[in-house]
């Protein structure tokens, strides 16, 4: 068996090639960010008038992080631990921490669009606090963009055939957001991945779980009872 185990170097290169279970859990990381940044949500007539009380004219400007290389290695080596850990069909359990979600966010290219936009603050059983700029368009009647900037907590989950991430709480920096409003994001279910992704639909069944604890997200990968021997 010790001949057939894979190597850093196989596992990063696999890692850069055609979808395998670290870039699936990249995506998952990046998409819930990504979500939030590119979503211009339509309020409507009532929160329309109230909108002015919880966002602003610009965008919070959140640090952007400069990784070294040790710490991009760092990162690489936990998805590639992953990708490992699906393609032996094996259980493995991979930490994150909210400076690895970061790094993720200053250093991939899929990620580009999100520098300065939001920043991992914490990890805790509660999910994912994170500091987010979000644009809100005012309506479809009324132009122009306001802004939320706020704290979210996301409480990520393994459903049966995809990776999504519920939105808990948002906590504006200034006044006071509708409760009305948190429900609708939370209905909307909006960051959820794709079941039809390749990727998704590859390997999902390998994942255990994908969950918070104190200081770091937790991803645990699974045995799969129908691979083959």
């Amino acid at each position: 068996m010790a001949d057939e185990a894979s190597t850093p170097e196989d596992s990063r290169a696999a890692l850069r090639g055609s979808p395998v279970p670290g870039c699936l859990i990249l995506g998952a990381i990046v998409f819930v960010f990504g979500g939030l940044i590119v979503l211009y949500t339509v309020v409507g007539s009532y929160q329309n008038r109230v909108i002015g009380g919880f966002t602003e004219d610009t965008p919070a400007a959140l640090p952007v992080p400069a990784p070294t290389a040790a710490e991009i290695a760092g990162v690489e080596a936990k998805l590639a631990l992953i990708a490992a850990a699906v393609k032996e069909n094996r259980a493995e359990r991979v930490l994150f921490t909210a400076a690895d979600l970061n790094l993720i966010i200053a250093h991939y290219e899929v990620a580009k669009d999100f520098r300065g936009n939001t920043s991992v603050e914490s990890i805790g059983p509660e999910g994912i606090i994170a500091a987010m700029a979000q644009p809100m368009r005012k309506g479809f009647i009324k132009k122009g963009v306001r802004y939320l900037n706020a704290t979210f907590v996301l409480e990520p989950e393994v459903r049966a055939r995809t990776i999504a991430f519920k939105v808990k709480d948002i906590r504006p920096t200034t006044g006071e957001m509708p409760p009305g409003f948190i429900d609708n994001y939370a209905a909307l279910d909006f960051f959820r991945l794709d079941p039809e992704n390749p990727a998704i639909k590859a390997h999902i069944e390998s994942l255990g779980a994908v969950y918070g604890e104190e200081g770091q997200l937790v991803v645990e990968t699974k045995v799969r009872a129908d691979a083959g021997g």
